[in-house]
């Protein structure tokens, strides 16, 4: 293993196997072990405590086990990579241990120690590439300092944006339920959360005769979401697994925000 630790596994016949056998792709009979994935394969790739949705582009062996060249979805290939089986979990397998967590029951339940409070706040941070702090931080100058506010409506809106972005991932669950889901947070908000003071009487005027949020603001405000979403998360339903999942795949979007053409200066 890549700790070099001699643990075991019980295999479904009841016999015990070493997991550096079983990881170089042998059972204990010195067979070979197919490979636990395969080419297409959608997996998560755990990294840094976040979960990473990853696609096997290439499957190989060598002495030490199967390799798998694997491209995360919604990230530059420049970032693909080998990895071992051992780093990679199987997306049907956390479909069904969800499911199962629901059937059963399990919610989170809500801290209420203040160190258990500052633990899972530091959990559902979601980091801001550079860029786009930078973008933050300019924006945040021209409209409180130089009084420059947004032209409204966007060319490109929030709605138009989600609406690509589910595209590329051919409308495939959970990205489904998660676009939705960011669409309902940035429309409910927007106005108590997302906006500054400069704004609101912008606001009002833009979103006159009922249009929703989404149809009318851009990309700069959908970044806003996302600083304030570690603020929101904690009053969801979600366990501690499925919150680690939710953010990785937010990760997935804020890189396709980050590297589109959306920010239109």
């Amino acid at each position: 293993s890549r700790a070099g630790e001699a643990l075991c596994v019980r295999r479904s016949g009841g016999a015990m196997v070493d997991v550096e056998t079983a990881a170089a792709g042998q059972s204990a009979n010195g067979q070979k072990e197919p490979s636990p994935f395969n080419e297409g394969d959608r997996v998560f790739v755990s990294q840094h405590n976040l979960l990473y949705e990853a696609k096997i582009g290439k499957v190989t062996q060598d002495e030490s086990g199967w390799k798998y060249f694997v491209h995360y979805i919604g990230w530059n290939k420049k970032y693909d990579e080998w990895l071992p089986a051992s780093d990679l979990r199987s997306v049907e397998e956390d479909a069904r241990m969800a499911k199962a967590k629901r059937e059963t029951g399990s919610r989170r339940k809500r801290r209420k120690a203040d160190e258990d409070d500052e633990e899972y706040e530091n959990m559902v941070k979601i980091p801001l590439p550079a860029a786009l702090k930078n973008r933050l931080v300019n924006e945040w100058d021209a409209i409180t300092r130089e009084k420059t506010l947004l032209p409204l409506p966007r060319k490109i809106t929030v709605a138009s944006i989600l609406a690509d972005f589910l595209e590329i991932q051919e409308g495939r669950e959970p990205w489904v339920e998660i676009v939705d889901g960011l669409k309902t947070y940035f429309d409910k908000t927007l106005r108590p959360m997302l906006l500054y003071p400069e704004e609101i009487a912008q606001a009002r005027k833009a979103l006159e005769g009922g249009k929703s949020p989404s149809s009318v603001y851009g990309a700069e405000h959908l970044l806003r979401l996302f600083v304030k979403l570690p603020e929101i998360l904690p009053y969801t339903s979600l366990d501690d697994e499925s919150l680690e999942m939710l953010i990785g795949r937010l990760l997935t979007v804020l890189a396709f925000l980050k590297d589109s053409q959306y920010f239109t200066d």
